[in-house]
């Protein structure tokens, strides 16, 4: 009800158009990447073909994947966590019912549950949840890493292996077949790689700062790539820096996951570098923030507030511009630049927050033994 009446229902700003026309583009016979530019991996072709731009179908859709990533959150993080997560359209507004982005983060939650309950095949069904969440927006098998680094860290380097062949065969099964029809994943990549620096990104707020870089696209247009980003100057210094950087933390947190073999610390790796790969990625669009928030309710409950505290702030700050005054943005307002960079560093805060929170974790002396 929250997201469709009142202070948080507004949809001025949404990919529901862009859906629409996806959605008439499949239904017309055409072949994506072959045929027409795709930006997503296969599997978000689901839920386009299927709604497309309806919007009503897309919300039932959506609190569908809401709704399993609340039962997955309450399996992982006790009743804390699952009702910890009804604040999720309150955090991040109508945008949970206008993007496609809680398909990925439920199937990214219900792999969690499933490698942390365990049940027989547990281990092979978290890595098809993730391959196909991968396939949908990529980020998930940033989280299917960890998964892995801590199996082997805890001694079962078995059912890692398994669930990494299970991982490979799922991707292939779903990606092949576009492979052999053609584009991709040569037009997605490119895409991503040609793409300036998103206009919300950090590395735009250190931009911002620097100066020496100018708004693509008209400014209330946007640009070939379905957004508005800064280039010029120093963009390009820029974004190799925040890349590294991803590079680094993301291998900071692998290590850590390796070597740290408890349950809450698979949780706090996976969160860590969800945030992690949304904070210092090239793009941050606002409905990234629904990748952030299931696993930062389970975090919480599980006793490290600090990170999810500031992902929640930053959430609710992300709604003082989103989407009501977006393009205060591209016209480059200072009060708006300056908000956007108040809610990266609250997000860099919840890193390094999360990160320090893995390091204090004790190690244990000696690798667990397999289960059973």
């Amino acid at each position: 009800m929250v997201t469709n009446h009142g202070p948080l229902s507004d949809t001025r700003v949404s990919d529901l158009y862009l859906y629409a026309q996806y959605h008439d583009l499949l239904h017309s016979g055409l072949v994506p990447f072959r045929d027409f530019s795709f930006e997503y991996p296969p599997v978000a072709l689901a839920p386009i073909w299927l709604v497309g731009g309806d919007e009503t179908q897309m919300s039932l859709l959506m609190l569908g994947c809401a709704i399993a990533g609340q039962l997955a959150a309450w399996s992982l993080g006790g009743p804390v966590a699952g009702w910890l997560t009804v604040a999720l359209p309150v955090l991040a507004g109508a945008l949970v019912r206008t993007h496609l982005d809680l398909l990925p983060a439920a199937l990214t939650m219900v792999a969690l549950a499933l490698v942390v309950a365990r049940p027989r095949g547990g281990v092979e069904g978290a890595a098809a949840l993730l391959a196909i969440g991968t396939m949908a927006k990529l980020w998930p098998a940033a989280v299917g890493a960890v998964v892995l680094v801590w199996l082997v860290g805890r001694g079962e380097g078995r059912a890692a292996v398994r669930g990494a062949a299970v991982f490979v065969v799922v991707a292939l099964a779903i990606g092949v077949p576009f492979a052999v029809l053609g584009g991709f994943p040569s037009v997605m990549v490119r895409f991503h790689l040609d793409r300036p620096v998103q206009i919300e990104s950090t590395a735009a707020s250190i931009l911002e700062a620097v100066g020496g870089t100018h708004v693509t696209g008209h400014p209330v247009l946007e640009d070939r790539f379905k957004s508005n980003g800064l280039a010029g100057g120093p963009a390009g210094v820029v974004l190799t820096g925040t890349t590294l950087a991803l590079g680094v933390v993301g291998l900071v947190l692998l290590a850590l996951a390796h070597r740290r073999r408890t349950d809450r610390d698979l949780l706090l790796a996976a969160f860590g570098v969800t945030v992690a790969f949304v904070a210092l990625g090239k793009v941050l669009s606002p409905q990234y923030l629904c990748w952030m928030l299931p696993p930062a309710a389970v975090v919480a409950a599980r006793g490290a507030w600090v990170g999810p505290a500031c992902v929640a702030a930053a959430s609710a700050l992300t709604q003082v511009w989103f989407p009501s005054r977006y393009f205060d943005i591209v016209f480059q307002h200072d009060w708006a630049v300056g908000a956007v960079a108040v809610r990266n560093a609250l997000l860099l805060a919840a890193l390094a927050a999360t990160v320090a929170a893995l390091a204090r974790s004790p190690r244990p002396a000696s690798a667990a033994p397999p289960p059973g």
